[in-house]
């Protein structure tokens, strides 16, 4: 009995310790740190719903995707010209380099930051990101992650620049939409604001809120993806016919005086994760959102690694602000506390 005991014990703790590998197959289309400043987003498809039907990818296929093998769509609107035009490729420069950003039309992050794109989006918008379907597997852990900052002209805990962001299967099954139960979905300009030691907002010589270009979220989800459709209107279709699909809503409030800038967008396959699942009860098993703020990322040889002077030479307060000097009080500097 002890023996059954120990070899069970042994087994869970190797479970636990088994190391978890990521595959990257991410769409090169989405790689905007090596693409031309003033590059649009691509968006291959529009629709007046909040729902891009997976009709839509099989249709296209392979040949109509972009060259790179990535897809956009947009919901809640029939003009895809007019969102392309809210985007571009900007170069941010101070080791942040090129991003792409989504830019509302009452955002002031052209003439405070200074650079320019064509147009800018004055509604809400979803925007839907489309993984290479000829590269996603099924049967599979499937994890997003998303790195982005936020200029915005007003400091708000309420106005949701975005109210959402979830995965979607091909079968319209999502998991953690609901933001009343995943509040940290809902991602507002507060979040990014720089703050004095005081905690009150620092603003320029114009009375602009000064955004912390130091202070990134790193948003990461997983789920897990059928093998076989199950819906009436994809039975019997295979993986190569459809992909996975990554939605992010910004409802016009809080998008129309902000500007999103995404440093990263990435789709991974994982392997050695150890929980199998039944995928008769598929919703059930997704890992609910990990949501982590710090410096901007650099990505080297595609292994993504933090700047070592801005990690050390940032200040926060314990609520998670960047403030610019530390006085009284309890501080976190390079992910250590400290008193002052």
């Amino acid at each position: 009995m002890k023996k059954i005991l120990l070899l069970a014990a042994i087994a869970i703790s190797s479970n636990a310790l088994a190391q978890e590998t990521l595959t990257d197959i991410t769409p090169k289309a989405y790689d905007w740190a090596n693409q031309e400043v003033g590059t649009k987003m691509v968006i291959k498809h529009s629709d007046p719903s909040w729902n891009t039907p997976y009709t839509f990818s099989y249709t296209l296929g392979g040949s109509e995707y972009l060259e790179n093998g990535g897809c956009i769509s947009a919901n809640n609107t029939t003009d895809p010209i007019h969102v392309m035009n809210g985007t571009a490729v900007v170069d941010l420069g101070e080791g942040i380099g090129k991003v792409m950003c989504i830019n509302g039309a009452n955002s002031k992050a052209q003439e405070v930051l200074g650079f320019r794109t064509d147009a800018s989006i004055d509604d809400m918008i979803q925007i839907n990101f489309f993984s290479n379907p000829d590269n996603t597997p099924r049967k599979q852990w499937i994890r997003c992650k998303i790195v982005l900052n936020i200029f915005s002209n007003v400091i708000s805990t309420t106005d949701g620049v975005i109210s959402n962001m979830y995965f979607m299967d091909a079968d319209n099954n999502n998991k953690h939409a609901d933001s009343s139960q995943f509040p940290d979905n809902i991602v507002n300009s507060a979040q990014f604001a720089l703050y004095d030691e005081d905690g009150d907002p620092v603003t320029d010589e114009d009375e602009n809120y000064v955004y912390d270009k130091n202070r990134w979220l790193t948003y990461e989800i997983d789920f897990f993806v059928m093998e076989e459709f199950k819906g009436d209107n994809y039975e019997g279709r295979t993986s190569q016919d459809m992909p996975v699909k990554w939605k992010m809503y910004m409802p016009k409030g809080g998008l129309s005086k902000s500007t999103i800038f995404i440093k990263e967008l990435k789709f991974y396959t994982i392997d050695g994760y150890t929980d199998d699942k039944d995928e008769a009860n598929w919703p059930a098993y997704a890992r609910a959102p990990r949501l982590t703020y710090g410096p901007c990322p650099e990505t080297a040889n595609g292994v993504q690694r933090l700047s070592a002077a801005k990690s050390q030479n940032g200040i926060y307060n314990l609520a998670g602000q960047r403030v610019e000097q530390a006085r009284r009080g309890v501080y976190v500097v390079n992910g250590k506390k400290f008193i002052k």
